[in-house]
């Protein structure tokens, strides 16, 4: 909502810029615009990091190496002691397979490559994840697309 606010400010700003003529209220509104042009950006980039940066956390690939699971961590764990969200990827040479989003109650800390234990099955891939504050959660990843969990 700040974001959208400050965008609007700016907005008009630029528009009375152009628009008046007495030079000490352009640079005024100059002066706004530059500010507001560089708040939006500052909270624009403090909101991708904390809530949309997708961040590799480890990957594993299959035996016979046709398929690879990716491990990643999305944005930065809720404040001060929330969920982290996180979710698993399951490729193989032609892109992507399956993707499952999940959150991991780790006491507000990121996930790492120890939060996880893989075992590759036949025709599935088995992912075991640990957080601190939860008991261990099973997600399955078959390599039809199709996903299944048991907590």
């Amino acid at each position: 909502m700040i974001f959208a606010i400050v965008i609007v400010i700016t907005i008009i700003s630029l528009f009375g810029c152009v628009c008046i003529k007495k030079p000490a209220v352009r640079i005024g509104l100059g002066i706004i615009a530059v500010l507001g042009l560089m708040l939006a950006v500052l909270i624009g980039s403090v909101t991708y990091t904390t809530k949309y940066r997708v961040n590799s956390v480890d990957s594993s690939t299959s035996q016979d190496g046709k398929y690879e699971l990716l491990f990643q961590q999305i944005g930065e764990p809720d404040w001060p002691f929330g969920y982290t969200h996180a979710r698993l990827v399951l490729k193989d040479e032609l892109g992507t397979i399956a993707k499952y989003s999940f959150d991991v109650r780790n006491d507000g800390a990121s996930v790492h490559s120890d939060s996880w234990q893989v075992i590759w099955k036949e025709d599935s891939v088995e992912v075991v994840i640990s957080g601190k504050e939860q008991n261990d959660e099973q997600y399955i990843l078959y390599f039809d697309g199709k996903t299944d969990s048991s907590f």
